[in-house]
């Protein structure tokens, strides 16, 4: 079979779909020599790995997203016809042939809470063209069990049409026992121990705000920080705003973007990985704490819970006080510490990549099965 794949976001932005796509690029070809791949981007891109010569990159310089995924996209369809056609960012345009298969991550913009997720344009056109994938796909695949009950009861999926296959966590996020590793991160980024962690937007569901205030109110009683990493975010500017009016300008501090190695280094460093959020479809951060031995604070909504299992605090998001309690436990319990940790290693053994490319892979086949069922029946 002829596979095609809607890469443009490794051209724009680091996040979970992107490493997403990422990891299902770099496993599905791995394991799978028998069929062809087509990757398709308006950008060229370094992939840290080998790509075999069942794969190939098709690089089309049209940055604009409307025109690469409603007017590109089907044409390359139709001179090309792959026998699927994988949509890790979940919208495509109807024209696009064959079997169709968008990936959701969440589906935020179809809650009755308004999140307050993404500008005006942004929210329309998911709002829009999701219904439409949900109607022209041939599988609709998703991260996990919450995702597919909120994608059964806000868009109408038929659960037959409905695959979860949830994602993993890479081998390098791992316990780090070189010391000199470690203090070269603290030196580079001019970490001041101990600190709490966070890594992800600033955008509003995320509930910084509310962890700000939850900080406030013990920040006189530990000499803990916060660092934040990650890019810039719609409505970040509200969390800046928070941070100055609660006198923690010193104490919240954002590092921006870091490399991998950083990044594994902040969770191996890290008194506890802060991750409040209101909405989740899957929470990949959750799992790369627990594999660097990071205990992790969460929410008890949405897929935080199935994704996190065992190996959390969970904290109702919307309660302040909750939240302060969590983490001033997480500081003073070592026993809890140690608990959080060993289950988080048990936890996170559940979850990998090879296995999300097994289980995408799996739908693959099944297209194969009834495209040869349907040619034995024909004759």
């Amino acid at each position: 079979m002829k596979i095609a794949i809607n890469a443009r976001v490794l051209n724009e932005r680091h996040g979970g779909p992107a490493r997403y796509t990422m990891n299902l690029i770099r496993e599905l070809t791995a394991v799978d020599r028998d069929n062809s791949y087509e990757i398709l981007m308006y950008d060229r891109t370094d992939f840290p790995f080998t790509l075999p010569d069942n794969v190939t990159v098709r690089v089309v310089p049209i940055r604009s997203k409307i025109f690469f995924d409603y007017l590109y996209l089907p044409v390359y369809s139709w001179i090309h016809r792959p026998d699927i056609f994988l949509f890790p960012k979940n919208t495509f345009s109807p024209l696009v042939s064959g079997k169709k298969i968008p990936v959701y991550h969440d589906i935020v913009y179809f809650e009755k809470v308004n999140f307050r997720e993404f500008k005006f344009f942004d929210n329309l056109h998911h709002r829009l063209m999701i219904p439409v994938a949900a109607r022209f796909s041939w599988i609709d695949l998703t991260v996990s069990e919450f995702t597919a009950s909120r994608m059964r009861e806000l868009l109408g999926i038929r659960p037959e049409k409905i695959r979860v296959v949830k994602e993993g966590v890479e081998s390098h996020f791992t316990r780090i026992r070189d010391k000199h590793r470690l203090a070269a991160t603290e030196k580079r980024l001019g970490l001041i121990r101990p600190f709490f962690f966070y890594a992800g937007s600033l955008s509003p569901r995320k509930n910084m705000l509310n962890l700000i205030k939850a900080f406030a109110r013990i920040k006189d009683t530990c000499p803990h920080r916060i660092y934040v990493t990650g890019g810039d975010s719609w409505r970040d500017s509200e969390v800046f705003r928070a941070i100055e009016g609660e006198g923690l300008s010193n104490r919240v501090i954002r590092l921006g973007y870091i490399d991998e190695e950083d990044l594994v280094a902040m969770y191996n460093l890290a008194e506890a990985y802060l991750y409040p959020s209101l909405y989740e479809g899957f929470g990949l951060p959750i799992l790369e704490a627990q594999a660097c031995g990071c205990p992790v604070i969460t929410s008890s909504l949405s897929s935080c819970p199935e994704v996190a299992g065992a190996g959390a605090l969970y904290v109702n998001p919307l309660d302040v006080g909750e939240m302060a309690e969590a983490m001033l436990r997480i500081i003073r319990d070592e026993n809890l510490r140690s608990r959080l940790i060993e289950a988080g290693f048990a936890n996170c053994a559940r979850y990998s990549w090879r296995a999300t490319a097994e289980g995408v892979l799996a739908i693959f086949r099944s297209a194969d099965s009834e495209g040869t069922a349907s040619a034995a029946h024909t004759e």
